[in-house]
């Protein structure tokens, strides 16, 4: 008799225990269904972002959309739209606000406003990278690629398809963002070989993925090291004109960037003027999915118009 209430009771416990398992998990998946149908919408309406004309609106805007869209990555870990939001929302957020800083820092700042604002960009840039490589979600690319192991790194990018465009090109540009932030870092100087390769895969998967970026890339990738360092300023000028060919009138970043690189390395004030005039001069209008966008290069175009003669001889 005693057994037999035993196992009763036992039998209540496990079908207690199993319904709040249920409970549980249902729980679980209908909020991770909430978050994802959240990212869904968010993802859609990033061109709400995107088209804000009010920098110092976007500025303030930005830090707590980010860590929003990581309070819901903690429910829906591997969510892709998520994953990519943060990925590119932490790499623009410190190249529009952050370098924007330090650029101002090194004209004339201290010394110790200068780092913080480096290192601060450093870190941002790297967590960009590390939302990429979760987005990318390929094990085998990561340890290499971290690892600086350059044929196991080229092995695992050739088997990426075109749906791994986004990612990589995020991941790359973050760390190559990050590299040119702290030059004086070794360890991240030992990533340009990786990097390089990641940001070329990217031009056989997808070379007009996000106006040209890879080119854009792969333009101050190579007039922002002096020769015995890898820069090539034929290489650089081929790149800028094949972004500037296709974008160049929509995405004022490419011109600005001509101008702040190509046109520093090889001393060329002309065209610096030029390229500077033309994001000055262009109707911010024309191309409202890119407003923010353009407004940042608008703004910076304006502080180094006004710093030309510290960067040309």
């Amino acid at each position: 008799m005693r057994l037999s209430k035993y196992l009763s009771t036992k039998r209540c416990g496990y079908a207690a225990a199993f319904a709040l398992s249920v409970f549980l998990f249902a729980g679980c998946s209908i909020q991770k269904m909430a978050v994802d149908q959240t990212a869904t919408v968010m993802g859609d309406g990033l061109v709400a972002f995107d088209s804000e004309e009010d920098m110092q609106f976007a500025r303030e805007a930005f830090p707590a959309s980010l860590k929003t869209m990581e309070t819901f990555l903690v429910s829906s870990p591997e969510n892709e739209t998520l994953l990519l939001l943060l990925a590119r929302g932490y790499a623009s957020y410190s190249f529009a606000f952050v370098e924007s800083e330090y650029e101002k820092a090194v004209v004339d700042g201290t010394e110790e406003e200068i780092e913080y604002h480096k290192a601060r960009a450093r870190k941002l840039y790297l967590r960009a990278r590390g939302f990429g490589f979760r987005l990318l979600g390929n094990a085998e690319l990561q340890e290499a690629a971290l690892g600086h192991d350059i044929p196991a790194t080229e092995k695992a990018l050739e088997g990426l398809g075109k749906d791994a465009g986004p990612g990589l090109f995020w991941t790359a540009y973050a760390w190559g963002s990050a590299v040119q932030a702290g030059q004086d870092n070794p360890d991240l100087l030992a990533g340009l070989p990786i990097i390089e390769r990641m940001m070329g895969r990217v031009l056989e998967l997808g070379p007009e993925y996000y106006y040209s970026g890879a080119h854009l890339f792969f333009g101050v990738y190579y007039a922002s090291r002096p020769p015995m360092f890898g820069g090539d300023p034929k290489k650089s000028k081929a790149s800028f004109d094949v972004a500037m060919e296709k974008h160049g009138s929509q995405n004022l970043l490419i011109p600005l960037m001509e101008g702040l690189f190509y046109a520093k390395q090889t001393q060329d004030r002309a065209l610096f003027d030029k390229r500077m005039q033309e994001v000055l001069n262009a109707d911010l209008s024309e191309h409202p999915e890119l407003r923010l966008n353009n407004e940042i290069a608008r703004a910076r175009a304006r502080f180094w118009l006004g710093q030309a003669d510290e960067l040309f001889f």
